[in-house]
């Protein structure tokens, strides 16, 4: 009778834990929605923008306390947030109206200002130091991005791709597309064209040089592998995040990429991961709690995808299904003042996470260890070992039974163009080289590829892409070590970039006496007063 009674017991949990999973949860998910994130604060609202890839060395400050030596991809970044690369780091941040910021080696970009009133957004990114690269998604009524650098400032009208270098100060200004105005002082007033660079001048700042050309650089070369990325995600993505709060942003395409959505009843959209069907998986398996001033500490998953599904929403565990993310309203959780775990009904036995407690003594930079400053990055690893039983992926396409529903996964959206541009020869000229490439798709409104090669100074090769595709590798004219790229790259390879003045060497190591690219012929610079 014992036994019967465990059993029955049992059963009845099961049962009820079913309906939960079915039914109760969605009133559990709108009830954490209205309360963690209210959907419309008094006054302005804090911001968050996603460090969305982080490549070799890069660290994170704010003000004098660091708070991560070495950076995590999907940290949420605040306002006065100090993004600062080493000799092989790489970083990129993505804002919500689907803009990128790109930090290449040696440099330093700070978020001055992410302010939020209502649907305006202003943001103010500071280049220090190094070389950064911007597309900016365009000045609208409702989003204001500017982009300063020494005492100047530079803003986009429309879509526009820009490059801004202060290895030579007071700065150089490379427009790939659309157009720029750049102020400075008292007298600097110039607007670049798509195709155009200009140089300002160190002892005056309203004379500058203006050029119908553009000095390829090692570093466009990576910045053109990120584009890749984005564009491939972007081809997944499902009218699932159609409405949602900024569907522009790119992290919305990492869900489409790495898992599938389905139309629970009564519930609306939930999306799961393709390697979270069983109870082994779990949300926050893998990950680091990262310290901030403001919020205290704060999940940043390991996973690729795992940005959005930490900002809002709620997970739950679904039988038949597995786990799930449901966005709820799409508020993030800055809104309501704190992070905290959304974990809305997890399976037999789940453990929730432990969040660590305390902080930095007040003023006090922060320190690893010591009895009154914990570790601003606690690591966590929770995945269940192979004997213990591993995650199980779901089929891509298969449809799954959920309390007697059957769901059909979502298919993605009219696949989009894959945005493959091309290296030219020596500079890339406005009309021409910079945009050669018949037919090439583009990401948010780019027009035809650019890319070129030449080299940022003490960068005597182009970047390798190994780190994101491993492929064969290639060896061009004037380097003297293979840049690899992937078979989808292949129009990288349609012309070899002009013949390097150093000759080559390694990655960081050479020098570059001339400054960068090949010799400057055809572009047409003239000085401008």
């Amino acid at each position: 009778m014992r036994s019967l009674s465990v059993s029955m017991r049992r059963q009845a949990r099961n049962f009820v834990l079913g309906l939960l999973s079915a039914g109760v949860l969605c009133f559990g998910l709108a009830a954490f929605a209205q309360q963690a994130q209210p959907s419309a604060p008094a006054g302005p609202q804090p911001r968050a923008v996603r460090l969305s890839s982080v490549e070799g060395e890069v660290q994170l400050a704010q003000g004098n306390q660091i708070l991560a030596s070495q950076a995590l991809a999907n940290t949420p970044l605040f306002q006065g947030t100090q993004i600062s690369t080493s000799e092989d780091g790489r970083a990129e941040i993505q804002f919500e109206d689907g803009s990128v910021a790109r930090v290449s080696p040696n440099s330093s970009l700070t978020l001055a200002g992410l302010g939020q009133q209502g649907t305006t957004l202003e943001t103010d990114l500071v280049l220090n130091r190094g070389l950064g690269y911007f597309e900016i998604q365009g000045d609208s009524q409702t989003v204001h991005i500017k982009v300063h650098f020494g005492d100047n400032v530079a803003t986009a009208s429309g879509f526009t791709v820009l490059r801004v270098n202060l290895d030579n100060p007071p700065g150089e200004v490379a427009v790939f597309s659309g157009n720029v105005h750049v102020e400075g002082g008292t007298s600097l007033a110039v607007d670049v064209r798509g195709g155009e660079s200009v140089k300002i001048n160190g002892t005056d700042s309203g004379n500058y040089t203006m050029a119908e050309a553009i000095e390829p650089d090692s570093w466009d070369a990576w910045n053109n592998d990120r584009d890749q990325v984005l564009t491939a995600e972007e081809a997944n993505r499902t009218p699932a995040t159609n409405g949602m709060p900024n569907d522009n942003n790119p992290a919305w395409s990492d869900l489409d990429s790495n898992g599938n959505w389905y139309n629970m009843p009564g519930q609306g959209y939930v999306w799961s991961p393709n390697e979270a069907a069983s109870a082994s998986w779990d949300p926050y398996g893998c990950g680091s709690w990262v310290w901030t001033p403001r919020f205290g500490y704060m999940w940043v998953s390991c996973e690729s995808w795992g940005y959005m599904p930490y900002a809002s929403g709620t997970w739950g565990y679904y039988d038949g299904l597995g786990w799930g993310w449901a966005p709820g309203l799409g508020v993030p959780w800055w809104f309501g003042g704190g992070w905290r775990v959304n974990i809305g009904n997890g399976p037999i036995h789940y453990r929730p996470p432990h969040r660590p407690i305390g902080g930095p003594r007040p003023g006090g930079p922060i320190r690893a260890g010591g009895r009154y400053q914990p570790y601003p990055v606690v690591a966590v690893n929770r995945v269940q070992s192979v004997s213990a039983g591993a995650a199980t992926f779901r089929a891509r396409n298969a449809p799954v039974t959920v309390a007697g529903n059957t769901l059909q996964p979502l298919r993605p959206l009219s696949a989009r163009p894959v945005y493959s541009p091309g290296i030219g020869n020596g500079l890339m000229s406005r009309g021409s080289v910079g945009y050669a490439g018949a037919g090439v798709g583009a990401r948010s409104g780019y027009p035809q590829g650019y890319a070129g090669a030449g080299g940022r100074s003490g960068y005597s090769t182009a970047p390798s892409s190994s780190e994101h595709f491993p492929a064969s590798a290639h060896y061009y004219n004037g380097y003297s070590t293979p840049h690899v790229y992937a078979p989808s790259h292949s129009s990288y390879g349609a012309s070899a970039p002009a013949s390097h003045p150093s000759g080559g060497g390694s990655m960081g190591g050479g020098s570059h006496p001339s400054g960068g690219g090949a010799a400057h012929a055809g572009g047409g610079a003239a000085g401008h007063h």
